[in-house]
């Protein structure tokens, strides 16, 4: 059975955890502690080198980084496009989300979650950042429902994690009404639920 190593503090866990859901894909889950450090144990080491939550073992195949999992498990299902070309479009968002808002809103709202003291300057780095990414979902939903094609796939869950976080870093969605029409229709999917 897939074994899914998990945290339920992680934007990057709940994507996968949310998945396994709509999916309703058979395995266990190990919650991990990653404020405790259960992350750096050397028993999950042994299990995992990278060190990171969420990962998988499914048999003899093991696999971290979040998207990449979405990838692999969602192979063949509807949340899938089959296309080569809407399938290049998914993995352009999924990477997008990574890089820009993951990193924009993810990293601000850990320090606030958590109240893990950051200098003014450092959410003032960020700030921008954000907003730009912010603006992007709200150029590319402006005159669409969903991320790639005409239906809901990996690519939104990718990108609800985070940017559903965006409050919680400090930032008011009234200013982009289409990404919060798609967040809506987001937690609207049969088998949604909110992050812990």
């Amino acid at each position: 059975m897939l074994v899914f190593y998990d945290a339920p503090v992680s934007g990057n866990t709940y994507k996968v955890r949310l998945l396994l859901k709509q999916l309703a894909v058979p395995h266990r889950a190990e919650r991990l502690d990653i404020v405790g450090g259960a992350v750096r144990a050397k028993e999950f080491r042994r299990v995992n080198p990278f060190g990171r939550v969420p990962y998988i073992v499914d048999g003899e195949f093991q696999l971290g980084e979040s998207n990449a999992i979405l990838l692999y498990l969602a192979r063949g299902s509807r949340l899938l496009p089959s296309g080569v070309q809407d399938q290049a479009l998914v993995q352009q968002w999924m990477f997008f989300e990574q890089n820009q808002v993951e990193l924009s809103i993810g990293l601000p709202r850990a320090w606030k979650h958590f109240s893990i003291q950051q200098p003014e300057a450092v959410f003032e780095h960020y700030r921008p950042r954000a907003e730009s990414a912010l603006r992007v979902l709200e150029r590319h939903l402006a005159d669409r429902q969903w991320f790639v094609g005409t239906g809901y796939s990996v690519a939104d869950i990718a990108l609800f994690a985070y940017t559903q976080m965006a409050p919680e870093a400090g930032h008011d969605l009234a200013q982009f009404p289409a990404v919060k029409a798609w967040l809506d229709r987001v937690r609207a999917q049969p088998g949604w639920f909110a992050l812990e």
